[in-house]
């Protein structure tokens, strides 16, 4: 039989034993979150592309202005200027699926962060007729511009998205549709989406990063501008569903 300071001895050695207790888990806590948000901060400025991310990184000023490069100093090429069949058969006929999606956020990541990795970038040329044109609005992800379609003659199974970023009237379109229009390699389109439609036909989204002023078919100039922000959650890729 225990005695009473027996007694109180041992019910010291567990109140001991119960602060150790929730002082070790007060302690695994609070490492795994510091872990976690160690790992939440790297996954949000590896990833600017994907919609919380990107709005975290833009609510805290955590992205640079997207830049208007010089034609003396763009961001290099591995490859340089490709056409579109080029770009199908060597870089992206073998990606499908979620290869080809996270190939589409690295291009976007790209764009987003000024092409700071190097040789990141894919420029298109070649030569087009337009099919179909589209006024980008606040519903886009790019808010501000217009956009053309066009098929690419000389390789029917490829067709480009040209985008153009502006802020100037945008009362252009229908007229554009059937004229010719080529991306030549003072032009620097760059490419940020690939798609490949039901009919096996690969569509590249480009926009000029040089930006400026673009000359289209009937007299239309185009001054280009940078966009000041994207938003991020509109529609992405970019849709035609039928000529305006």
């Amino acid at each position: 039989m225990r005695t009473g300071k027996e007694r109180k001895g041992y019910g010291d050695q567990k109140s001991n034993l119960a602060s150790l207790f929730w002082w070790s888990l007060a302690i695994s806590t609070l490492s795994a979150l510091v872990v976690l948000s160690w790992v939440s901060s790297i996954y949000i400025f590896n990833n600017p592309s994907e919609k919380i991310p990107y709005k975290i990184l833009s609510k805290f000023d955590k992205l640079e202005p997207i830049e208007k490069f010089s034609k003396s100093a763009p961001p290099q090429s591995k490859i340089g200027f490709r056409s579109l069949r080029e770009l199908m058969e060597t870089e992206f006929s073998n990606l499908s699926g979620v290869y080809l999606d996270y190939q589409n956020k690295t291009l976007l990541k790209n764009y987003i962060e000024n092409y700071k990795i190097k040789n990141s970038i894919y420029y298109v040329k070649g030569d087009f007729k337009i099919t179909n044109t589209k006024i980008l609005d606040k519903s886009d992800l790019i808010t501000n511009g217009i956009a053309i379609e066009a098929n690419s003659k000389n390789f029917p199974k490829t067709a480009v998205i040209f985008i153009l970023p502006t802020l100037q009237d945008r009362n252009i379109g229908a007229d554009l549709i059937g004229q010719d229009i080529t991306l030549g390699t003072d032009i620097f389109s760059s490419v940020i989406n690939v798609n490949t439609t039901s009919n096996k036909r690969m569509t590249f989204t480009v926009v000029p990063i040089v930006y400026g002023n673009f000359n289209l078919p009937n007299s239309h100039t185009i001054n280009m501008k940078p966009p000041k922000t994207l938003n991020i959650e509109g529609n992405w890729p970019l849709d035609f569903l039928q000529p305006n």
